[in-house]
């Protein structure tokens, strides 16, 4: 999954929702450079790949633990990872 990969798929989102206001262009770029960032240590570290869809599947995640304030149950440690990046990333938005 390469760098325009992963800003299409968050664009994509971003466009579903109509007008996209300041504060979530601001979680999209937060989601979007950690994306990159853990997607390059697992490429050097370990040879790994981050998919587009571990990321829709993370994502799903995201709205869902969101919501729930719950992690989901899943023995997939690459998205587990992901999402727990992420929820960290967006501490202050929450």
């Amino acid at each position: 999954m390469d760098e325009s990969d992963i800003n299409k798929l968050f664009m994509r989102v971003a466009g579903q929702a109509g007008d996209v206001p300041e504060d979530a262009k601001s979680v999209f770029s937060i989601l979007v450079s950690s994306t990159l960032r853990y997607r390059d240590s697992l490429k050097e570290d370990l040879g790994m790949v981050v998919t587009v869809e571990d990321v829709r599947v993370a994502l799903d995640w995201l709205l869902e633990s969101m919501h729930t304030k719950r992690l989901p149950e899943t023995n997939n440690a690459l998205r587990l990872d992901l999402l727990k990046i992420w929820l960290d990333a967006l501490k202050p938005y929450l």
